[in-house]
């Protein structure tokens, strides 16, 4: 059985707001942009729950990439709709950060 710390309840958070976001608040306008972001989001959720090495460099590229669409969308959705999938791609990118820096991503540079 793996040793549950806080990165591992922070990879199961940062997945279920990314799974959220690509399911919940799917893109309005669908540019090939959006849909690509909308799809490595679904894809960075199987990396975070599976513990795969990087997913956390991959989910804040993921929620920066989906902030940056979600700006650039046009006021289609409700502003609170809008608001709430910012939010979450913000803390969800948080999360993300905090496990891309976490002391032990990086005993490349420690020897």
């Amino acid at each position: 059985m793996t040793q549950r710390d806080g990165r591992f309840y922070a990879a199961q958070a940062a997945a279920a707001g990314m799974l959220i976001t690509a399911v919940k608040f799917p893109p309005m306008n669908v540019s090939s942009l959006t849909s690509i972001v909308s799809q490595v989001e679904l894809a960075t959720v199987v990396m975070l729950m599976n513990h795969v090495p990087g997913a956390g460099f991959v989910g804040l590229l993921t929620s920066a990439f989906g902030i940056k669409t979600t700006l650039g969308e046009e006021k289609e959705q409700a502003s609170g709709s809008r608001l709430n999938k910012l939010l979450l791609l913000g803390s969800t990118g948080l999360l993300c950060l905090g496990l891309f820096v976490d002391k032990r991503g990086f005993k490349v540079f420690s020897s």
